[in-house]
């Protein structure tokens, strides 16, 4: 494991220099929306009917090498890449903004993407943490998932990026989105449950907790499902029940 349990307590000292560990009053577990909780990677097609159509609306061939070029892993390179598209980087972000949120909502309209089977478990942490989702896709469309599949009982909040090219600049691993959430939830200790490096260094910049989930398998003995962050979470909760206890 990472050391989850250095996230469990604070350390203080009391009046006699004996160190105790106090619990924060509330608990908060974040989840990421793609690859961990929407099973939208998986089966790429809408992705790629969105940015085919981004380059057909601008008139720019359709080429492997285009489309990668405004591909979700070359967002941050933007202005770069609409320079050698030859296009102004708004009307590129626009266009393929408008594109994606499209083609991504009519992907989980017909199911051809859809929540994991595993995130019916979260309900077992209902009561013991509070639930939020943050994640770099459109508000619209973490708005839409937690609409279309029912999760509104389920989920306290859930923060998306704005739709705005100067929006881009504080997509994950920059600290906004956390701090916009914040607004919305009043729990003290955070933990975030990604599926990346860009979301363990959005964790790391941000002072929260962060298990990674690795839905390909297991690496650095971490976890595969988010049954297995579930029950780990639920340990963590009886340990503090358990400390609360012994400290009174």
């Amino acid at each position: 494991m990472i050391g989850y349990d250095n996230w469990l307590f604070t350390k203080n000292e009391s009046k006699d220099n004996d160190e105790i560990y106090q619990m924060k009053n509330s608990y908060g577990a974040i989840f990421d929306l793609d690859g961990v909780l929407l099973d939208s990677e998986s089966n790429l097609t809408w992705l790629y009917t969105a940015l085919e159509k981004t380059l057909k609306h601008l008139g720019i061939e359709s080429s492997e090498e285009n489309l990668m070029k405004i591909h979700s892993k070359n967002v941050h390179r933007l202005n770069e890449m609409s320079i050698e598209l030859k296009v102004k980087a708004e009307d590129l972000w626009e266009i393929r903004n408008r594109e994606y949120i499209k083609e991504k909502i009519r992907a989980m309209k017909n199911r051809t993407i859809k929540p994991f089977s595993d995130v019916e478990c979260l309900y077992k942490l209902k009561g013991k943490y509070g639930l939020s989702i943050v994640s770099n896709s459109p508000q619209e469309i973490v708005d839409f998932f937690i609409d279309e599949f029912k999760y509104a009982d389920l989920f306290d909040c859930g923060i998306g990026r704005g739709k705005n090219i100067t929006d881009l600049k504080k997509i994950k691993p920059n600290s906004h989105l956390l701090e916009k959430l914040k607004e919305g939830i009043k729990d003290e200790k955070l933990i975030y449950i990604g599926d990346s490096e860009n979301d363990r260094e959005f964790a790391k910049n941000t002072g929260m907790g962060f298990m990674f989930l690795s839905r390909e398998g297991v690496k650095r003995k971490e976890f595969d499902t988010l049954n297995k962050i579930v029950k780990y979470l639920l340990s963590l909760y009886l340990q503090r029940q358990k400390k609360t206890t012994n400290l009174k």
